[in-house]
């Protein structure tokens, strides 16, 4: 039976600390690094805490490299530097499925964690392990190979990063290539492929969010509706871009509900400071500073329903979800 109708399956360990998994883990771990930069300075620099920068910077760079750390240690300890998998290559695609009974075991053990402590770190870690614990490209998504023989890997990329990472064995590298050539030029998989990389564009979405989410935190300060809520527009506005484009929903949820408290609490009542017993609106004594503040606040909002709207609208999709897309799934 030909190749073309058997599937090639093989089972092998990827070496955990080869330099190819070091340098991705070291990616990550700073790419986690940048997120809480952003997050954290936007709010501080929102507030004009200009002096709780450097030590947020410093915090942050100790619990980076502390969890940097921490992973070496469990691949060398609990892994003892290998991970098992088994490779399937069809004419349909090429799938990854875990086989490391240790790794499954912690992804549901942080899952059980996460829920029982009401962690929403520790169980989105678990979520996202077991739904890594099958990986598949297809031969009708859009990336190409990069083939590299001397340590007998494939490397499946689309426009920014790889999205699949094949080991092969010395004795069926040859085979493999050979196939993957085969199924990837009679499909044109990687004529499909983008050209130029995506990434200035979603780098470019974040710094407008990140601008524009700015002004939403004196807005709350100012007409005292709670800093949660742009903490929490920022965050799921910044998840939209990289995750997932219905998560737009729930920023312009976040926004309407600002907008709200905001208008309510220009109806507050409150006591004159000069005319004893006298009572007034909030809104009668607004100054040229706080319409300045709604101006920019405004503009803000309008950048980010701008930035939702051709989410929703799919104008634009999202990095996790063109990943997908460009995996063929």
């Amino acid at each position: 039976m030909s190749s073309e109708t058997t599937p090639l399956i093989w089972e092998t360990d990827l070496p955990l600390f080869s330099r190819l998994m070091l340098t991705q883990w070291t990616l990550g771990m700073l790419a986690t690094a940048l997120v809480m930069a952003l997050i954290l300075g936007t709010v501080f620099v929102a507030q004009a805490e200009w002096d709780a920068l450097l030590p947020m910077a410093t915090l942050i760079g100790a619990v980076t490299g502390g969890l940097w750390l921490l992973g070496i240690l469990i691949m060398a300890v609990l892994f003892r530097g290998r991970y098992r998998v088994r490779y399937t290559l069809s004419k349909r695609g090429l799938r990854c499925d875990t086989l490391d009974n240790i790794a499954k075991q912690a992804n549901r053990l942080a899952i059980g964690l996460g829920v029982a402590l009401g962690k929403g770190q520790l169980l989105g870690a678990g979520l996202i392990g077991v739904s890594r614990e099958s990986e598949e490209v297809l031969w009708s998504g859009a990336f190409q190979a990069r083939f590299d023989p001397i340590h007998h890997t494939v490397l499946m990329r689309n426009g920014w990063r790889t999205l699949l990472w094949v080991q092969c064995t010395a004795e069926n590298y040859a085979e493999v290539a050979a196939q993957v050539s085969q199924h990837m030029t009679r499909r044109r998989t990687s004529s499909r492929l983008a050209k130029g990389s995506p990434l200035p564009a979603y780098l470019g979405r974040s710094l407008l969010v990140l601008l524009a989410c700015v002004p939403l935190f004196p807005l709350a300060e100012e007409y005292d509706t709670g800093l949660f809520l742009p903490i929490f527009t920022l965050c799921f506005a910044l998840a939209m871009v990289w995750l997932i484009n219905l998560f737009g929903w729930v920023v312009l949820g976040g926004l309407g509900l600002q907008i709200g408290l905001t208008i309510l609490a220009q109806f507050e009542e409150r006591q004159s400071f000069f005319n004893h017993g006298e009572v007034y609106r909030a809104y009668e004594v607004l100054s040229g500073e706080d319409f300045s503040l709604f101006l920019i606040g405004g503009l803000g909002v309008a950048i980010l329903i701008w930035l939702c709207h051709g989410a929703l609208r799919g104008r634009w999709l999202a990095a996790l979800i063109a990943d997908q897309s460009d995996m063929g799934s």
